[in-house]
């Protein structure tokens, strides 16, 4: 007779420990699910001065302030990755040609580790 009584124990036990594992199997795919969504190809981008830029930084870093509409100023900081593309009109130049100042467009994405620039063009002056 005891045995027939431990065994729906057992058996509920087994239950709420396989629901325990899901539940955080679950809100561990959540928060994958939530950086991944965070993390996209979308391209944005920023006309504006550089505020400032350290070509010997690793990795190089660049903040760039401008114009969100008409009234909105927007500062933005990005990484400068290896395959950046770096251009003076349509020529490609390195990152310690661009300097504190200088008026420039820059195209970035959002990664998990942050900003990260894909494009930075330096406008002729």
């Amino acid at each position: 007779m005891m045995r027939e009584m431990n065994q729906p124990r057992l058996s509920l036990l087994g239950v709420l420990v396989i629901g325990a594992a899901l539940c955080v199997a679950l809100a561990g795919l959540g928060s994958f699910l939530t950086s991944v969504y965070a993390a996209n190809n979308t391209v944005h981008e920023i006309r504006g001065t550089v505020e400032t830029i350290d070509a010997g930084d690793v990795p190089p870093v660049i903040v760039v302030k401008g114009q969100h509409g008409s009234t909105e100023g927007v500062i933005v900081g990005a990484i400068v990755q290896q395959g950046a593309t770096i251009l003076r009109g349509k020529k490609r130049i390195g990152l310690d040609h661009i300097q504190k100042g200088d008026k420039v467009t820059l195209k970035y994405v959002k990664t998990r580790e942050g900003l990260s620039v894909r494009s930075l063009v330096l406008h002729r002056q």
